[in-house]
């Protein structure tokens, strides 16, 4: 079986894969990765991430679990560190996923490593603001660090991984009802025991788990957001000469829209109607895609143009022996023109065609705001919305209120994504094909932006339905 420490819940689970199949799976996605990830060596060294292969490699010798063998690679790819880059479950098991009352019966937030009921099925008892000490006997702060360590992030920025588990539009579910039922064995009910923490005595709580729909409804969300969504993009006034615009995401392409139809109105009203102060609140954007991204910031900024990347480059072009295997949303890729690149000294290639929007300078939008910009940050903060952030942080018209967040200054490993399908297990792995360096001058290796006002989430303002960012930028406007 896999050497795998967090997997020992399913050590004894029988051999879904021969030895055969699983090593072939682990020799494949392993080749891919090396030849195609441009950050494969960005912040892991390549003998650790050598060593963690030769693990996987070994205790495949008596043949693997399916889910034994989806956690160690998912264990070793979030050592790559880079949030782009992830395994997605086989497709039997994922629909299994859809139906199986694997969830528990609440949705949950997360306040310094404490895990508290934010809604609850009518059955379970549950209320809003209670704390969960234990899942079934097993300790809270114990079953959040076995998932913790499946949550991909960008760099060092650790201090995002609990917004994967609290909920993620990536995994089904949030990451914590994702992962924790691969790792503990579960049955439809769940033991919990629950304490009050503003004095309130324990209790203990037996409650069915739920099925996907189920967990989506105690929300009412959907799994994935798109740009085009009719509340994605939405604009509030709270005080006169301020207006509130929230872009909720910037992925645009499952059913794309045009980003200048969507903001040149927007802007032409709020120049028009006097705004002095503009908020726009970017805690729930994880990124996306860069024309919604660039749509946006054309609107914001000061420059004339702007460029965000300053180069963008891969490391090969060649997919011998992976073509059968792997999938993108521009199959062309796969039988690449050479003249689509450039070797460099360094052996890698400069993209040439399909990188206009991520290299070209692109200008200041008629209608750009001519006012003061705050910026709501959070945790959840990465890939193109990092981005957008760093490319006006600095800018003496922007203010950025709120919580530290994910991503990365040097510019993320994304653009074109490969879903490599592992044949005998059937799990995906996810590879980014593109580095693009940020024009960020002198950026932070390793981290994203830190406001320039700290204004973060707490259990006593979440429960009193406060919004602390929001606050603190609404004064900031009156100033």
């Amino acid at each position: 079986m896999l050497v795998f420490a967090a997997a020992l819940a399913l050590a004894a689970q029988p051999a879904d894969l021969t030895a055969e199949e699983a090593l072939a799976d682990l020799s494949l996605a392993r080749d891919a990765l090396e030849r195609i990830h441009p950050g494969y060596e960005r912040y892991a060294d390549r003998a650790d991430l050598d060593r963690r292969w030769a693990e996987l490699e070994a205790g495949a010798q008596d043949g693997a679990g399916l889910a034994e063998l989806y956690l160690g690679l998912s264990g070793l790819l979030t050592e790559i560190r880079c949030d782009h880059t992830k395994a997605e479950l086989p497709r039997e098991t994922e629909a299994a996923r859809e139906t199986d009352p694997v969830y528990l019966p609440f949705r949950f937030v997360l306040f310094d490593g404490r895990m508290f009921v934010d809604v609850a099925t009518e059955e379970s008892g549950l209320r809003r603001g209670e704390e969960i000490l234990s899942i079934d006997m097993d300790p809270v702060e114990d079953r959040l660090a076995a998932v913790r360590r499946f949550m991909p992030v960008d760099g060092f920025t650790d201090h995002v991984r609990d917004t994967q588990i609290e909920t993620s539009g990536e995994f089904l579910g949030s990451g914590f009802d994702h992962f924790d039922p691969l790792l503990n064995a579960v049955s439809d009910r769940v033991r919990l025991t629950v304490g009050d923490p503003r004095g309130g005595e324990m209790r203990d709580v037996a409650a069915d788990r739920i099925g996907f729909a189920e967990f989506r409804a105690l929300r009412g969300e959907a799994r994935r957001r798109n740009f085009s969504d009719a509340d994605a993009v939405t604009v509030e006034r709270p005080a006169r000469g301020v207006a509130v615009l929230t872009i909720e995401t910037f992925v645009n392409y499952r059913t794309p829209v045009s980003p200048q139809a969507v903001f040149s109105p927007i802007f032409e009203r709020l120049n028009a109607d006097g705004v002095d102060t503009l908020i726009v609140d970017m805690r729930r954007n994880g990124g996306g895609s860069t024309n919604a991204m660039i749509g946006l910031l054309s609107h914001l900024t000061r420059a004339n143009a702007t460029r965000i990347n300053s180069e963008v480059w891969l490391t090969t072009y060649d997919f011998s022996g992976l073509r059968d295997h792997i999938r993108t949303w521009d199959p062309s890729a796969l039988n690449p023109d050479p003249s689509w690149f450039r070797e460099r000294e360094d052996g890698r290639f400069d993209a040439l065609r399909g990188v206009d929007d991520l290299l070209n300078p692109f200008p200041r939008a008629e209608h750009a705001f001519n006012g003061d910009v705050v910026i709501l940050t959070s945790r959840r903060n990465a890939s193109g919305a990092t981005q957008l952030i760093g490319a006006l942080n600095g800018q003496d018209h922007v203010t950025l209120i709120g919580d530290a967040t994910g991503g990365s200054q040097e510019g993320p490993t994304a653009g074109q994504i490969w879903f490599l399908e592992l044949p005998n297990s059937g799990a995906v792995v996810r590879i980014p094909w593109l580095f693009q360096r940020s024009s960020v001058p002198d950026p932070e290796f390793g981290v994203g932006y830190a406001p320039d006002i700290e204004a973060a989430d707490s259990y006593d303002s979440w429960m009193a339905g406060e919004d602390p960012a929001l606050a603190a930028a609404l004064a900031f406007a009156a100033r």
